[in-house]
């Protein structure tokens, strides 16, 4: 905590001033205590304050008065409300004129002294900005600077490096082709802490923080390249959501995925279809030729699959050599066919040193009073139904009534049906 934070308490109540005064010394704080608005006001005119602690009710005016003339002062000032007889009305009227927050008393301590923090880090980084902008030259990264109609009239060094054609092409610049949508929502925003705006530029990816700076008349915009951070958050993003070996949709981010798909299928009354296939006897695959021939096993039955599948299909690992393809837009019928097809499309392939491999397809199809466990139970019923009919073959099931129909029928098949490997 730097010793020099200096903090305004404007409270009548001198048992609760003293509390505050003591504990705010212990944080590091230097804290200035009165018991009036008018004191408040004249304390501010000496400077160096960079929040103040105002009680809402005050002996000569309201908390509010004197938050409005403290700013008009020191507009950079955070103000917290603290108060124990107000409305939620008054709450909202007193962040609305500027306050930082609210707390209602008797408030705990450790939540006034967080919003303290977090309001001394903003009334910060305000006063870095303003710092900065006597000296932009000398900054690192590029500065750029527009009039409040969006011409830009200035650029450091580094922006220049960087962008040297901004000056001539202005908002028609890849860096500031969305200002023109921008600029409503700056002018708009009550958040003194400013917009924060991603783009793309040759390649690069570009967090601007995008302010306003009344004091200068002018619009300044601090461009950083984050196109390293942004490939680090891209590749925690696949290390979640997809299988390693793979490279498809793991486990984890299926069941998100599915959550999701569900919702819109019950929602907008759109069929939904779930295929589940592992492979025939793998272990044997593993036991005889070794894991590393197993793995490039696994790889390959993936690009098959990818290959017979549509874009917005979603396949995913769901464990071992056990896998899950999720259709939207389809019903039974076609997720049976497309089954049918992958299934073929193994037991035709020719693997790398082992040769033929079959698989078992179970298929089953959403219906509105499904869940997550209920669709994967039934799915799985289907795929083990493949297994005890034989192995190599697509076995569906359906939900719900149309369920006992569906099992009556397979009962009176007296022949495999046309997936089957005999």
């Amino acid at each position: 905590m730097n010793i020099k934070t200096k903090i305004l308490v404007v409270d009548d109540d001198l048992n609760l001033r003293k509390t505050l005064v003591d504990t705010l010394k212990v944080k590091g704080y230097e804290t200035v205590a009165v018991a009036t608005g008018a004191e408040a006001v004249a304390v501010v005119e000496q400077g160096g304050f960079c929040l103040a602690l105002i009680d809402l009710k005050l002996p000569d005016i309201s908390g509010i008065e004197v938050m409005t003339h403290i700013k008009s002062i020191a507009p950079l000032i955070e103000v917290i409300i603290l108060t124990g007889h107000a409305s939620m009305d008054t709450a909202i009227e007193a962040t609305r004129q500027g306050a930082y927050s609210y707390l209602h008393k008797p408030y705990q301590m450790d939540d006034l002294l967080r919003n303290i923090r977090l309001a001394v880090e903003r009334q910060q980084a305000q006063e870095e900005i303003l710092r900065l902008a006597s000296f932009p030259r000398q900054h690192p990264n590029p500065i750029i600077e527009l009039d409040p109609a969006g011409g830009v009239t200035y650029v450091n060094p580094a922006a220049e490096k960087l962008f040297p054609d901004i000056v001539a092409k202005g908002l028609s610049h890849s860096l500031l082709r969305d200002f023109p949508y921008l600029l409503p929502k700056l002018r708009d925003s009550q958040e003194q802490e400013g917009l924060i705006h991603e783009v793309e530029v040759g390649g690069c990816t570009y967090e601007l923080h995008i302010f306003s700076v009344p004091e200068f008349g002018l619009i300044r915009i601090y461009a950083t390249d984050i196109t390293r951070r942004k490939q680090t958050e891209e590749e925690i993003r696949l290390l979640a959501t997809t299988d390693s070996l793979t490279g498809i949709t793991n486990r984890r981010e299926f069941m998100r995925i599915l959550e999701s798909e569900m919702d819109r299928s019950r929602r907008y009354g759109t069929p939904l279809s779930l295929i589940m296939y592992d492979l025939d006897y793998f272990k044997q695959v593993n036991d005889t030729y070794g894991h590393d021939i197993g793995d490039e096993v696994l790889k390959a039955v993936v690009r098959l699959v990818n290959e017979h599948i549509r874009g917005v299909d979603i396949d995913a690992r769901w464990g071992g050599e056990e896998f899950l393809v999720l259709m939207p837009q389809s019903d039974l019928a076609a997720a049976r066919n497309t089954a049918e097809k992958l299934r073929q499309a193994i037991a035709q392939h020719s693997f790398k040193k082992v040769g033929a491999v079959t698989g078992s397809f179970g298929v089953t199809a959403f219906i509105p009073q499904d869940n997550a466990s209920s669709l994967l139970k039934r799915v799985d019923d289907a795929l083990y139904q493949a297994k005890e009919r034989g192995r190599n073959r697509t076995e569906a099931l359906v939900g719900g009534e149309k369920k006992d129909k569906q099992d009556k029928q397979d009962k009176q098949e007296s022949e495999p049906n046309s997936g089957s490997a005999g």
